[in-house]
């Protein structure tokens, strides 16, 4: 009777042991898979304030342009003559708001900024440029 006990007892214990082993090692790997996932939320949070930046700067820069262009605008509306390289200039900041504008539109949408992505990467794939040219 007590040997039954005794070999009861050692089952249990080995089981519990096992159960207790099994339980460790899956807090480790949750543990590291933890620790990659925030690795990687880091890094990306590193490519998003690089992206921002490279974002505000590439829109002052079209900003800019456009500014220009409303400036040979006005000339050409006052009825002076534009030189070649200031009537190519307009025609490449009417193409940059054309496509800014959509564009800007869409972002505006909820999920827009994830569509806006997907549109223009696909467009991409197709040979199709959507972005102004600052943004390139």
């Amino acid at each position: 009777m007590k040997l039954k006990y005794l070999r009861q007892y050692i089952r249990e214990t080995i089981r519990e042991e096992n159960d207790r082993i099994l339980t460790e090692q899956r807090l480790l790997l949750e543990e590291k898979a933890l620790k990659k996932i925030l690795g990687w939320v880091k890094n990306k949070g590193k490519d998003a304030i690089v992206g921002t930046k490279k974002f505000f700067i590439s829109l002052k820069q079209e900003l800019s342009e456009t500014k220009e262009g409303i400036a040979i605008l006005t000339k050409m509306a006052s009825g002076t003559k534009l030189s070649k390289e200031e009537s190519v200039f307009l025609k490449q900041q009417i193409k940059d708001i054309s496509l800014g504008v959509p564009l800007l539109g869409l972002v505006a949408l909820p999920g827009g900024g994830i569509a806006t992505v997907a549109l223009v990467k696909a467009a991409k794939k197709f040979g199709v440029e959507l972005m102004p040219t600052s943004f390139r």
